[in-house]
């Protein structure tokens, strides 16, 4: 059971669907509303409830090759209402802007722990890196920071690690039209032939159904991506 008013708007935020997500709008405008008289809630709350929740709810499985997180963009829509709702609003000024700063420190920081380390992305890199391809077509990323940073972070290794690999999905699939636009060609071609030309070391020995698994919608993905980015490539 939920020990405080800020456990029991976490748990609330990690429930996000389509089918109750007004529902859910309204239970935080109403808490919310009457935290301003009753119950202290801390200004910072309901960036702590997205935040902390913002792994719950997906099929996100990297040993499965599911990469892409279905309920990111009801995260970003949940952001947006909260920073602009005449209620939430008095807690949340620039909230999806700091949820976006959030995302890019420790996606940069898993990375870079991971490939010091040769193993795999820790922490929630994977949601991190679809938040940032959602944050990034919706204009709420620093335009340096996508054409400078996001792509460049992954490629500065002397090999492409398979969660670089990973990423790379992500972000060509989400957002390939966007990184595009405002990254060096010379960059994006790079992440490209990289992505195309890397070989996954699957965790599972060959003769697992789990190594097919791994492989697989990888493999799928792979190519989805390389179609999409080529196909923006030449303005189509």
């Amino acid at each position: 059971m939920p020990q405080t008013i800020g456990e029991a708007l976490g748990s609330m935020a990690g429930r996000l669907s389509d089918q109750n997500y007004t529902q859910l709008l309204d239970f935080y405008r109403f808490w919310c509303g009457t935290g301003q008289t009753y119950l202290q809630v801390p200004p910072d709350q309901i960036f702590d409830a997205i935040w902390d929740n913002r792994a719950v709810g997906s099929p996100l499985d990297r040993d499965r090759g599911q990469l892409i997180h279905s309920t990111a963009d009801l995260i970003l829509r949940f952001a947006n209402d909260a920073e602009s709702d005449h209620t939430l609003a008095l807690y949340n000024s620039g909230l999806q802007n700091r949820l976006c700063a959030r995302s890019l420190q420790e996606f940069s920081s898993d990375n870079l722990l991971a490939a010091w380390y040769g193993r795999n992305a820790v922490g929630n890199f994977y949601v991190d890196a679809n938040l940032i391809a959602h944050w990034a077509n919706r204009g709420y990323m620093e335009e340096a920071a996508i054409r400078n940073h996001v792509l460049q972070s992954l490629i500065s290794h002397q090999t492409l690690h398979d969660h670089q690999a990973d990423a790379l999905i992500i972000l060509f699939k989400l957002a390939g039209a966007t990184f595009e636009a405002y990254t060096d060609p010379s960059v994006f071609d790079r992440c490209f032939e990289l992505l195309k030309n890397h070989s996954y070391n699957s965790p599972w020995p060959s003769n697992y159904s789990n190594y097919h698994d791994y492989l697989n919608p990888r493999t799928a993905l792979v190519q989805v991506s390389v179609s999409r980015v080529t196909k923006c490539s030449r303005g189509s």
